[in-house]
């Protein structure tokens, strides 16, 4: 029972903290299994979308491949937004990624199966209404994958130096919460505020540190320092992880 209190106390219990994550993990997976069947159907199927006009200008069909790219665009941003925790700045990059290739693999296998040829064209009609060749749909789709790869590493990179994740998981850098004061301007996005923190000794160092002005709208921020040399401004440095530290 002291346990289940101090869990409780202290924030979600650790049992009950997995059993969160699992669930989300369960759900981000779905969710992309979701966005690649739906993309990738939009394209393998598009050769057998028939549209029936009336000749008023309106038509119709009743293929569920002509509103495959809007169910795939609603996936992909729910699955976004659920993986968020996860891929950081990342996440939208890495969802155009995986949309665009799902596209490329489902024209791709159209191609392979039969049932389109390079000389044919096609288009999305209600997304993209214009009808280019296939070998076009082909090479946009595949600068686009590419393109969005590029963008989700730019986002990875951008994360992984605002959380200071480097310098925590393969450096052994020590983390405690911390608090900024002061602001030396050395740019506009950039300037020096001392960073204050005590560290696993319960010590307390100020300690200059080069921080982003978005810094300035947080709280608290995690102080990342080195066990060994905690008052050594060049082995310290405030990160900004998605949630503000615990004092």
């Amino acid at each position: 029972m002291d346990g289940i209190r101090q869990g409780a106390a202290g924030g979600v219990p650790r049992r009950a903290g997995w059993y969160v994550q699992t669930l989300r993990l369960t759900a981000c997976a779905l969710l992309a299994w979701l966005v690649w069947q739906v993309w990738h159907l939009s394209t393998y199927e598009a050769a057998d979308v028939v549209w029936v006009c009336d000749g008023t200008g309106s038509c119709g069909t009743d293929h569920f491949a002509s509103v495959g790219p809007f169910a795939g665009i609603a996936a992909a941003i729910g699955l976004g937004i659920a993986a968020a925790r996860y891929l950081h700045r990342s996440a939208p990059g890495a969802m155009v990624a995986l949309s665009a290739w799902a596209a490329l693999a489902g024209w791709q296998d159209a191609l392979a199966d039969g049932k389109v040829t390079r000389a044919d064209t096609s288009a999305w009609f209600l997304l993209v209404p214009v009808e280019l060749p296939l070998p076009t749909w082909l090479a946009v789709l595949r600068w686009l994958t590419a393109a969005a790869l590029a963008g989700a590493c730019c986002g990875a990179v951008s994360s992984l130096n605002r959380t200071a994740a480097v310098a925590r998981f393969l450096r052994g850098r020590a983390c405690a919460p911390g608090t900024l004061e002061g602001w030396r301007s050395l740019g506009r996005r950039h300037g020096e505020a001392d960073l204050l923190f005590a560290d696993e000794r319960g010590v307390r160092h100020r300690v200059p540190v080069v921080v982003a002005r978005r810094a300035l709208t947080r709280e608290t921020v995690l102080a990342v320092y080195d066990p060994a040399r905690p008052g050594d401004a060049a082995r310290t440095r405030a990160a900004l992880p998605r949630k503000e530290a615990r004092p």
